[in-house]
């Protein structure tokens, strides 16, 4: 076309008829964010017995197959890890990072589109809002294909992304009925904790990690930084902070109220404070349960929770609404405080 110019199509897109088949098993790991749904992924990541997303599928997700078909992929991972290198863990805890640890499928799906200033209602609703829907559906279903192409043994594939855990696992059942789920809890209080701080120190300084994997985590560090300033100082307010703790209520609601339409012999359950006192042993039992048959495989000193003091802002908001929590406090076998 004159005077304009043609987007080039991605890599894979003439290998894409050969994706023909699903994986036999999907896992979707379920919790919120901050409760050890990422240790949980990198624990059964390192059974050897799972497949599942990793930080190569995401940054050269257009080229997957293309890289694998003509024989580059070997060169192109390796470079992806040797970028990595320079990056400790992930910003957001002490897990590490490589070209070959796993990682969300969010990020194949959308990308984080944080609003600016001091809209915090909206900036909750992007971080609360589930990623697999049908809109997203076939952008999912190909990358379950592509991961199913990519591994020949077809292991059960363990998905993860926080946020289709809070009003989603039902929608997400109902789209794959055959699917198993783990559900992961943590006490309410130190997620928000966790939750404040963490996302906290994300706006406040880029984390390379994240850039890369996500071009909306990276725009935001592009826009103008007077308002950029404004969105990470309004997440330090005692409003943001009720409002976060508002919506992990919802959720635990919603939890309630429709963990019983999932069938028993489709889903786990465990909690973050057992699997870090032993994680060999729930790693043992979610596997009977779900009968998967994996031979847990814990990296020494691989399990250290870190202890991170209360924040005032978390302690005085869950004070005033801990009342609220008892329902889902009581179901997990919780005291009010930790």
């Amino acid at each position: 076309m004159t005077g304009m110019s043609r987007k080039a199509l991605p890599a894979d897109t003439p290998y894409l008829e050969r994706l023909k088949q699903m994986p036999s098993t999907l896992v979707f790991i379920m919790g919120c964010h901050r409760s050890g749904t990422s240790l949980l992924h990198h624990l059964l990541a390192y059974t050897g017995q799972v497949n599942y997303v990793t930080a190569y599928d995401v940054v050269h997700y257009d080229s997957l197959l293309f890289n694998r078909i003509t024989g580059c992929e070997a060169e192109v991972k390796a470079a992806l890890q040797q970028r990595l290198g320079a990056e400790k863990d992930r910003g957001l805890d002490r897990l590490p990072v490589g070209a070959d640890l796993p990682e969300e499928y969010r990020f194949v799906l959308t990308t984080f589109n944080i609003p600016m200033g001091w809209q915090a209602r909206r900036r909750i609703d992007e971080i609360f809002a589930p990623h697999l829907t049908r809109d997203t559906l076939d952008r999912f279903l190909e990358l379950c294909r592509k991961k199913h192409f990519l591994n020949p043994h077809d292991q059960p594939l363990v998905l993860k992304d926080p946020a289709d855990y809070y009003f989603n696992f039902l929608a997400v059942h109902q789209m794959f009925p055959q699917a198993k789920f783990i559900f992961i809890h943590r006490h309410p209080l130190p997620v928000l904790n966790s939750y404040l701080q963490s996302f906290g120190a994300l706006m406040d300084k880029k984390s390379t990690y994240w850039a890369l994997l996500d071009p909306g985590y990276e725009g935001f560090f592009e826009r103008v930084s007077i308002k950029r300033m404004l969105a990470a100082i309004s997440m330090r307010t005692d409003w943001y902070t009720r409002l976060v703790l508002e919506r992990l209520i919802a959720s635990f609601r919603y939890y309630l109220d429709n963990i019983s339409r999932i069938p028993e012999d489709r889903y786990a359950v465990l909690r973050y404070e057992d699997l870090c006192r032993d994680p060999g042993g729930c790693l043992s039992s979610l596997s009977a349960r779900l009968g998967m048959n994996l031979v847990p495989r814990v990296p020494p000193d691989f399990v250290a929770p870190r202890k991170l003091d209360i924040l005032p802002r978390a302690s005085l908001q869950y004070r005033k609404q801990h009342e609220a929590l008892r329902p889902y406090l009581e179901h997990c076998r919780y005291e009010i405080y930790p």
